[in-house]
């Protein structure tokens, strides 16, 4: 599973946009991607939101999850 980028980060990418930053030199700033910045400015300036979103639903568990503690005894 990818891992969200810190709340932290998000605030410093927030604070370098609003500092006068352009997308493209915050995202190389931060090594992030530029779509990644504009989606998190968006966020900010639609509903205030810095944290990451929890994902709507874990998705399917593995195949063989009821079989794990049989297949790691054998």
């Amino acid at each position: 599973a990818v891992k969200a980028y810190s709340t932290d980060l998000r605030g410093r990418v927030l604070a370098a946009c609003e500092g006068g930053m352009g997308t493209a030199e915050v995202a190389e700033t931060f090594a992030v991607s530029e779509s990644w910045v504009r989606r998190v400015k968006q966020r900010y300036r639609e509903g205030g939101e810095v944290a990451a979103r929890r994902p709507a639903r874990p998705g399917p568990a593995p195949a063989l999850a009821d079989d794990l503690g049989r297949l790691r005894q054998e």
